[in-house]
């Protein structure tokens, strides 16, 4: 079957910029838990609590589906902005939107993110001023080897590791676009296309769950270590992953491109009803908490292989349960959707800061519930960063890289608490 559907502005589809910034508020709140989970004692600020079993489901459950989904937004609208841009304009602006951030933003979020680190686990004392720990630090960015990431002290991406794997990703495809995709300004999607059947589309997510299981199992055999259980790798500090993880995103980036080229919201619904795939995706995560909870108590192979079954499926079926539900029921623009949406890039890159130094503050306050904490953390952490994202960084952005720098200097020249 061909048709010719009509496409007003292909780089804005309501429901995929709400669907996308809600995935953004959902890594915001993980981040927020971070600090009260007992599965994340790499955290900058730890607390102790009776209620971490909440805060550690919502930390795994999180850690699912979040970035897949980023992932596959981007690849689907790879397309249509090459087409409008071409290869050159293309990376220019993927380099200045995702690039350009990275330099600026890396030397400030990350050193902070390990003396705060340090600051929490030392009786709120520390031997090093802020100055002379980010020198130190700083250093270790002249390491260009391929490393496994082992402490905090070691250069790493922080949250930002995703925009520099996401740049690579725009690069690649940027080079095998260059003789199959052609740049065509005045209408880049408006031309015939052959909608993909149901069974190609099931077959699509079968293999991407199935690839990602197998993917998952070799980079655990090569990486992963009883004391290191889900490592870090950095190749020459430009790149930065989780090995176990790495596949699963490149084949969601390319299942997004592929759902363009195939159209599959725009020339037809996705298949199964709504109803399938939230049972579905509440059944497999239910199963997925089972097998964490006894692969924790004692791994075994078997436990293992159901865990990183459920795993890579419960990714698959999120997509589709959330794609499906936004597709049929938030495919329009209110006023809160369009600032969320408008700001959901700049949410990303400063909300990592504004957690911990909240999480920080709260931690002084000692008898203060944690649910409590978590809540004002979260709802804060989204309110200033879409805030800065509206009113400083759209506005003023080379004022507020200087302020930003300024603050810096700064802090590292008189922060020496002990």
């Amino acid at each position: 079957m061909v048709t010719s559907p009509k496409y007003t502005d292909p780089d804005r589809i309501s429901f995929l910029d709400n669907l996308r910034y809600l995935m953004v508020l959902l890594v915001v709140i993980l981040h927020a838990a971070s600090s009260y989970s007992n599965h994340a004692p790499w955290w900058s600020v730890k607390e102790a609590n009776e209620s971490s079993f909440f805060f550690d489901v919502v930390m795994v459950l999180l850690d699912v589906f979040p970035m897949p989904i980023l992932f596959f937004i981007a690849g689907y609208f790879a397309i249509p902005s090459y087409c409008k841009n071409g290869q050159r304009l293309f990376l220019r602006r993927k380099f200045k939107r995702l690039g350009l951030p990275l330099l600026l933003m890396i030397p400030i979020v990350s050193p902070f993110s390990g003396y705060v680190y340090h600051y929490t686990r030392h009786g709120y004392s520390s031997f090093l001023s802020f100055g002379e720990y980010w020198l130190d630090y700083m250093n270790s960015a002249l390491d260009f080897r391929i490393k496994i990431l082992i402490s905090v002290d070691q250069f790493n991406h922080s949250h930002l590791w995703f925009m520099s794997l996401l740049l690579f990703f725009f690069i690649i495809f940027s080079v095998l676009a260059r003789n199959t995709v052609r740049h065509e300004p005045a209408s880049p999607c408006d031309k015939p296309i052959e909608i993909s059947s149901t069974k190609s589309t099931l077959a699509v997510l079968t293999g991407v769950g199935f690839f990602t299981i197998l993917s998952t199992f070799i980079a655990d055999s090569i990486f992963a270590n009883p004391s290191n259980p889900n490592p870090w790798v950095s190749i020459a500090n430009i790149l930065q992953f989780q090995p176990g993880k790495v596949v699963s995103y490149t084949l969601y980036f390319g299942m997004g491109i592929y759902a363009f080229q195939k159209k599959w919201f725009m020339a037809g619904e996705l298949p199964g009803r709504l109803s399938l795939w939230m049972v579905l995706s509440i059944l497999l995560a239910f199963c997925y908490l089972v097998a964490l909870k006894q692969l924790m108590d004692g791994a075994s192979l078997e436990i293992y292989l159901v865990f990183i079954f459920v795993r890579s499926f419960l990714s698959v079926v999120s997509l589709m349960m959330f794609t499906k539900w936004a597709y049929l029921h938030w495919n329009r623009t209110s006023r809160l959707d369009a600032l969320l949406a408008s700001n959901s890039y700049y949410m990303y890159i400063t909300h990592f800061l504004i957690v911990i130094i909240l999480q920080l503050a709260l931690s002084f306050w000692s008898d203060g519930p944690v649910l409590l904490k978590f809540v004002i953390i979260a709802v804060a952490s989204i309110f200033l960063s879409c805030a800065i994202g509206q009113y400083a960084l759209k506005l003023y952005p080379r004022l507020s890289v200087i302020g930003i720098y300024a603050l810096l200097i700064i802090v590292t020249m008189n922060f020496n608490p002990k």
